[in-house]
């Protein structure tokens, strides 16, 4: 079998998501390749990349971050196309039909590949606006494959506020399979105008050979957070931090180590100098995914205080708290997006409101003082785990799809 994987940027550090999705379709004998528009230079990236020479099977579409010189290279493709492929290069500038979309010139810079490309078995694009180019593509009559379009958060939350609730009718009215992984994304795709047949919830999800459980143990004299996310807005690495200074004035001895980067490791550097916390609370950055699970192992509880965007973007089901889980740790995170989904309040762990520093430190204070439920709460969060996100279930579904069954991961909604 062969996919095609279409993504935004790859290597991705923060979308390991993906990254698990596409290797876990090699282990079992998919033959992939991954077109991406932009190339990620990280300093050093997963192991895996290089594993299973993930470069070698990725083909960037277009690399030039300056907008100028990316409309001028669009433009010369159209005049180039315009013999090749006079409707398609015509549709691309169909502004009634595409909106706003046509602006980011991604449907000309689509074009030479896909004009001379092989055929796959199945096309899984990643994000709302791949979806979008799926569908520009499809009407076109180049990209007659199974195509499936996965939703994670911003694509279905900012990218709509900024380009309005219509930008996805086209990619509505195409053959394509919506896969949000959430069942709230679900209900808005339902809102923006989706026909709930072609909606299922598919889940992210975790190897969970990779994490190994261990029960909760006696705290030492210091207790020791973890946080994992980038560091933007809807993270809420601000009222982490907070809530790090609160318990330190209660007299509890805390640790708090963060592992992310991001556009506010500056903001945030200065708020932990002004809470006066620098021994206390450490910005890792990018840690390795080995990194991490060394991370969690030694942390008494994982933080996820996720909240809304100031511009509205929002999580859909943090892989980080999955992984967290799995291992059997002890999570406290929101009321927001996906996470209910995920982690029910007393259950699987604890839930408390968005950007509520009071809130979230009474909570910790009193979980602390509870060490006789924690064992309970880290089986059923394993359990949790185990049932609804298995990568290795949920890539065996995704493959059955992608040989033309049906994903039965989640009922539609």
């Amino acid at each position: 079998m062969k996919v095609l994987f279409l993504i935004s940027s790859f290597p991705a550090l923060s979308e390991t998501f993906i990254l698990n999705q596409i290797t876990g379709f090699i282990d079992r004998g998919v033959d992939v390749e991954i077109v991406a528009w932009n190339k990620v230079n990280n300093e050093k990236n997963h192991p895996e990349i290089e594993k299973y020479s993930l470069l070698e099977k990725t083909h960037f579409l277009n690399n030039n971050s300056v907008k100028s010189q990316r409309l001028l290279g669009g433009l010369k493709i159209a005049a180039k196309s315009i013999w090749k492929a006079p409707k398609a290069t015509c549709q691309a500038f169909n502004y009634r039909k595409y909106g706003k979309m046509i602006f980011t010139v991604r449907f000309l810079y689509a074009l030479p590949y896909f004009l001379k490309r092989q055929k796959f078995d199945a096309v899984i694009c990643h994000y709302g606006p791949s979806g979008i180019i799926a569908a520009y593509l499809q009407n076109q009559k180049l990209l007659p494959e199974n195509v499936m379009t996965f939703f994670h958060g911003n694509d279905v939350t900012t990218f709509v506020k900024k380009h309005g609730s219509n930008v996805y009718d086209s990619l509505f009215a195409a053959d394509i399979k919506l896969l949000p992984v959430s069942h709230q994304f679900a209900r808005l795709l339902k809102a923006y105008g989706a026909n709930s047949e072609q909606i299922q919830v598919h889940r992210m999800g975790i190897d969970l050979d990779k994490f190994h459980p261990v029960k909760p143990s006696i705290l030492g004299e210091t207790v020791n957070f973890l946080s994992i996310g980038r560091l933007t807005e809807k993270k809420g690495m601000d009222v982490t931090i907070k809530t790090m200074y609160e318990l330190k004035k209660r007299g509890l001895r805390i640790s708090l180590e963060i592992i992310g980067e991001g556009a506010l490791r500056n903001d945030l550097e200065a708020l932990i100098i002004n809470k006066n916390l620098e021994k206390e609370v450490t910005l890792l950055g990018w840690q390795s995914q080995t990194e991490v699970k060394q991370a969690i192992e030694k942390a008494d509880f994982v933080l996820q205080l996720s909240k809304t965007a100031s511009d509205g973007d929002k999580e859909g089901v943090p892989v980080a708290l999955m992984e967290t889980m799995a291992r059997g740790k002890l999570v406290i995170s929101t009321h927001h997006s996906g996470i209910p989904e995920l982690i029910t309040n007393n259950k699987h762990g604890w839930l408390v409101a968005e950007d509520s520093v009071p809130e979230t430190t009474e909570k910790i204070i009193e979980v602390i003082h509870h060490p006789e439920i924690w064992t309970q709460i880290s089986e059923q969060a394993r359990n949790k785990i185990h049932h609804e996100f298995n990568i290795k279930k949920l890539n065996d579904t995704l493959i059955a799809s992608c040989a033309g069954g049906i994903v039965h991961a989640q009922k539609n909604v």
